[in-house]
């Protein structure tokens, strides 16, 4: 599951720039909720090789609602944030400040809806030599005004909290987890690495049945995670001993499938930075009711063995 990257966490002042970013965020969807709806235009676009032109259509204006609905709401402010902070900060090694913004990002993502819109164009471009759909719309949002429902839960248990690096990712620690919900629920689980990336684990093309089921419980889960073909062995960065990762779990109680433009093709799904990951999750949650979701998350720590 390990990908070798660089280490782009080396930066200061970066705990006061990402505890804004969830103030922010709040605090200017709570401005919104004095209108009932407002009207932006909005660009969207998909990158793919892999879907046919009526896929691609759809996907980009897709991503045009989901940008519409983000403007609308003010969560733009986590763009200029991380470009603040990227242009103006040094060295720290925090990747634990980011995991505190993955685990808040469902309950402080406000949700909202397209209830009108207007294809503006339409334009099919290339660009290192793959299909670029863009889709422009002019889009009527509406807040959604739910609240979050307090019966709806999940949570994820790792059977220890420290993993250890042999040597080899043959031999290297698996780590085992079990998952709990309060009903019926799609789940979304994703690592976020110690290597400025995230993988998205469940679904994928070995675990395509992502419906936990309330009457099977936690075993019925278990099983279908035991008949995996592959284990999740941890895996150290080079040139460190330890880092720190969390498994972040997304439950949903109607199914809407994330998809990341950012995303690699291939066996493994893998967004190549935190800042994309961040801001693509964004965009899916900002299309599901409050009332339609929930989150839990477990860090665990990877060593090296001496």
């Amino acid at each position: 599951m390990r990908l070798d990257a660089p280490d782009t966490l080396n930066q200061p002042w970066i705990r006061l720039y990402l505890s804004l970013v969830l103030l922010l965020i709040m605090a200017h969807a709570s401005a919104f909720a004095q209108s009932d709806t407002s009207w932006t235009v909005a660009t969207g676009r998909c990158y793919s090789t892999d879907v046919t032109p009526d896929e691609g259509w759809r996907r980009a204006r897709l991503d045009a609602e989901a940008n519409a609905v983000r403007d609308i709401l003010g969560i733009r402010i986590m763009d200029a944030t991380f470009g603040v902070k990227a242009e103006s900060m040094g060295s720290a090694n925090v990747e634990s400040d980011y995991f505190s913004v993955f685990s808040e990002l469902s309950s402080s993502t406000t949700a909202g809806r397209v209830v009108a819109e207007q294809v503006l164009s339409k334009n099919l471009l290339i660009e290192n030599n793959y299909p670029v759909y863009t889709v422009q719309i002019r889009a009527k949002v509406a807040k959604d005004t739910g609240n979050p429902d307090p019966g709806f839960k999940v949570g994820i248990h790792l059977n220890k909290s420290i993993y250890f690096d042999r040597g080899s990712p043959d031999i290297n620690d698996a780590v085992k987890f079990s998952v709990t919900a309060s009903e019926n629920c799609y789940l979304y689980l994703f690592d976020i690495m110690s290597n400025d990336s995230v993988l998205l684990l469940i679904p994928d093309r070995y675990f395509t049945n992502n419906l936990y089921s309330a009457v099977d419980g936690p075993a019925g889960f278990q099983k279908k995670l035991n008949s995996l073909p592959i284990k999740l062995r941890v895996g150290l960065p080079p040139g460190k001993n330890s880092a720190t990762e969390m498994l972040y779990l997304v439950a949903l109680k109607k199914r809407v499938d994330f998809f990341s433009p950012h995303m690699t093709k291939g066996a493994l799904g893998i967004i190549p930075t935190y800042k994309s990951a961040i801001l693509d999750l964004q965009k899916w949650l900002v299309m599901i009711p409050q009332n339609m979701r929930t989150s839990a998350s477990a860090s665990f720590t990877i060593r090296k063995e001496q």
